[in-house]
C-alpha cells in the first residue's frame, strides 16, 4: 500500500481522510464504511460508480469524461450500492440525484484535491486501501498525541483513557481552528465561537489554507444543518458560510480562472454568519472585481453577477471587424466582448444551422425596418444574408450576416452587420459586433448640403431601440453559433459592451461632404456641448451580459445619458424618454 499512499498529496490526504470519517453518501443513511475491529479500520462500504463502468450498466448510457475517475465515483453502504443499480429501483437514481450526493458529502474538498484524484489510476481499486489506511495512521497520531500529553501531566490518566475510547469508538477528532495559517487562527476562533461553536457548526475538517484574495476553512456542520466554510480576506475580519454557497462559488470560472480566484469571497452585510436563508451575498477581492452571488427563485441555485461599472475608454472598439466595406455617413455599434467559454471555442456545423434558422426569423430585420420606415422603401424580401469571403468570415472562427436596403442607384442606403468571432480573431474572449449604418443622401428623396445637418437625423429613441436589438443580437442570437454545451454552466469573468455613436465622414477628414455627428443625430435634448467638432460618442458597459429587454433598454438609456455627459453635455441628466 505505500507505493498507492504516496502518489498522493498532504491535501489529498486530508480530503480522504474526510471521507474514511463519513457515512454512506446517501444523504439519510447513517451506515459508516469503516468499522474498527479489534482495533483496525475495516473497509465495509462499496466504491459505486454513478454513470456505469460499461454502457449496459446502470446510466451508462450518460456521458461523463472519466467512468473511472474520482468524480464518477461514490463511497455507499451494500444497501444503498444495491439500491442505486437494482433494475427496478434504479430508476429513482438519476445521474444528477447521485451527483447531487457527492456534492454535498464531499463539501469540504478543494478544487485541487479533486482534480488531483481524478489524476490517481485505477482509483476504484485502491480506494477502499487508502481510506483504510488514512484513517489508521491518523488515528494512530492522536492516540499517541493523548499518550504524550499523560505523560506531561497535562491529562489525567482516567481523562486519557476517556480520549483513547473516543477515539476508538468515532476516530480522530480534525484539526484546529486556523490551524495551516498561523497569522488568521484567533480571528478564525473568534468568529467560531461568535456564531455558535462546536454545537453549531461542528469541528473543522481541513486545515485552513490560503485561496485566492484571502483563506477558507471548512467545517463538518452541527445544529446549523449544513457543512460551513469560514473564510476571510485579508485583513478583513471572517465570515461563515454554508457549504452551498462555497461549492457555488468554486464552479464560477471564465474558461481561465476559477471559483475564489476570480469571484473573490463573501463579506457579511450585518454579521459573521450567512446562513442558507440568505438570498444574495456580495463578495471582494476577486480578480473580476467585487460583484454578488445570487440565489434563483425557482431552482435555488446560486450565479455571480458582477457589479456594474462604465468606462470612457471605449474607443478601441471603433475599428474592429470593419474590413474593406466601404463606409457609409453615421455607424451605429455594440462590440460585446464575452467570457464564459472554454479555451478553444469554435462554430460548428450545426451552430451554424441554428444561427441561419435564428436569423431567417421575420422579428430579426423589425430594427432595420424601423429605421428606415419615413426614410425609404423597405422591400418586402428584406432578411438578414450570410456575407461573402471578402466582407467577413463564416467559418469556424466566425460568423457574418448583414441586412441591407438600397437606394435607386443600387447603392447601400442602410446596412445592419452582425458579426460572431472566436478567440482566434479577437483575443481574449468572444466577440459580437453589431452595427446598423445610414447613407442619409440614400435616405431622402434629394442629397443635402455640404457641411450641414441631413434632413430627418436619427432621434435618441431610434437609437435605444437599436442598441436594444443589438444587445439581444449579441448575446442571444450569435452564440446560437456555438455548440450547447460549450458555454459553463456557471461562467464568471465580466462582459464587457461597448456603445458607439459615429460619423464615419467629421470634418477635415477628405470627402466633400462631412458630418459632425451632431447632424446625424438629434443630440439636443441632452443640451449643448462646447465640444464644436464632435464626431463620436462612446462608453463601455462593464459587468452586463443576457438580460431581459426592459432591462437592456433601462442599461441603453444610461448609457446614453453617461456619454454625453462625459461629452460635456449640459442637461444630459434631464433627458426624457418617450
Amino acid at each position: 500500500m505505500a507505493s498507492s499512499r504516496g502518489q498522493i498529496s498532504e491535501r489529498v490526504r486530508r480530503a480522504l481522510y474526510a471521507v474514511s470519517r463519513g457515512v454512506c453518501y446517501e444523504p439519510e443513511c447513517v451506515e459508516r464504511v469503516i468499522v474498527l475491529k479489534n482495533g483496525q479500520p475495516v473497509f465495509v462500504g462499496q466504491i459505486a460508480h454513478i454513470v456505469a463502468a460499461v454502457e449496459s450498466g446502470p446510466r451508462g448510457t450518460e456521458q461523463v469524461d472519466d467512468r473511472e475517475g474520482f468524480d464518477n465515483l461514490l463511497v455507499l453502504c451494500g444497501r444503498h450500492h444495491r439500491l442505486i443499480d437494482d433494475e427496478h429501483t434504479s430508476e429513482f437514481y438519476s445521474v444528477a440525484t447521485l451527483r447531487q450526493w457527492k456534492l454535498d458529502h464531499e463539501a469540504e474538498f478543494d478544487e485541487a484535491a479533486r482534480a488531483e484524484l481524478n489524476r490517481l489510476p485505477d482509483l476504484a481499486d485502491v480506494l477502499p486501501e487508502l481510506l483504510t489506511d488514512l484513517f489508521r495512521d491518523t488515528t494512530a497520531e492522536l492516540n499517541a498525541a493523548v499518550d504524550q500529553l499523560e505523560i506531561a501531566g497535562h491529562l489525567a490518566h482516567e481523562t486519557a483513557l476517556l480520549l483513547h475510547t473516543a477515539l476508538q469508538a468515532s476516530g480522530p477528532v480534525g484539526p484546529a481552528l486556523g490551524e495551516g495559517v498561523p497569522s488568521i487562527k484567533q480571528s478564525f476562533e473568534d468568529v467560531y465561537d461568535a456564531v455558535g461553536g462546536a454545537s453549531f457548526l461542528g469541528a473543522a475538517i481541513t486545515e485552513a489554507y490560503p485561496i485566492g484574495p484571502g483563506f477558507v476553512q471548512h467545517l463538518r456542520g452541527g445544529s446549523c444543518g449544513h457543512p460551513a466554510v469560514i473564510c476571510a480576506l485579508r485583513n478583513r475580519q471572517p465570515v461563515i458560510i454554508t457549504g452551498d454557497l462555497w461549492n457555488a462559488i468554486s464552479r464560477v470560472s471564465d474558461g481561465h480562472t476559477n471559483g475564489a480566484d476570480g469571484v473573490g469571497l463573501p463579506i457579511g452585510p450585518k454579521g459573521p454568519y450567512i446562513g442558507p436563508n440568505m438570498m444574495q451575498i456580495a463578495t471582494a477581492g476577486g480578480a473580476w472585481s467585487d460583484g454578488t452571488m445570487v440565489r434563483g427563485m425557482a431552482n435555488g441555485d446560486w450565479r455571480w453577477i458582477p457589479n456594474l461599472a462604465f468606462d470612457q475608454h471605449a474607443a478601441v472598439d471603433t475599428e474592429i471587424a470593419i474590413g474593406s466595406v466601404p463606409r457609409l455617413d453615421c455607424r451605429l455599434r455594440l462590440v460585446a466582448h464575452m467570457p464564459g467559454v472554454e479555451a478553444e471555442p469554435r462554430l460548428t456545423a450545426g451552430g451554424r444551422r441554428r444561427l441561419a434558422a435564428a436569423f431567417a426569423e421575420r422579428a430579426m430585420v423589425e430594427p432595420i425596418a424601423a429605421l428606415a420606415a419615413d426614410r425609404i422603401d423597405v422591400p418586402g424580401e428584406l432578411r438578414w444574408r450570410q456575407t461573402n469571403d471578402l466582407q467577413g468570415r463564416n467559418d469556424s472562427l466566425g460568423a457574418s450576416y448583414e441586412c441591407v436596403i438600397y437606394d435607386s442607384g443600387e447603392l447601400p442606403a442602410i446596412r445592419g452587420r452582425a458579426q460572431y468571432l472566436m478567440p482566434q480573431l479577437m483575443a481574449p474572449g468572444i466577440t459580437s459586433v453589431v452595427d446598423l449604418e445610414l447613407d442619409f443622401d440614400g435616405c431622402q428623396p434629394e442629397a443635402g448640403q455640404p457641411n450641414t445637418p441631413v434632413l430627418k437625423r436619427l432621434s435618441l429613441n431610434e437609437i435605444v431601440d437599436f442598441l436594444t436589438a443589438a444587445w439581444h443580437i449579441a448575446f442571444d442570437v450569435l452564440p446560437l453559433a456555438l455548440d450547447e454545451d460549450i458555454s459553463l454552466p456557471n461562467p464568471g469573468g465580466r462582459p464587457r459592451v461597448s456603445l458607439h455613436l459615429i460619423s464615419e465622414h467629421p470634418p477635415n477628414t477628405g470627402p466633400k461632404r462631412t458630418f459632425r455627428l451632431g447632424d446625424l443625430v438629434d443630440l439636443s435634448p441632452f443640451g449643448t456641448t462646447q465640444k464644436t467638432r464632435l464626431s463620436q460618442l462612446d462608453i463601455a458597459v462593464i459587468g452586463r451580459g443576457s438580460l431581459p429587454q426592459e432591462d437592456v433598454r433601462d442599461l441603453v438609456r444610461t448609457a446614453l445619458r453617461r456619454m454625453a455627459e462625459d461629452a460635456g453635455f449640459d442637461r444630459a441628466d434631464l433627458v426624457t424618454w418617450a
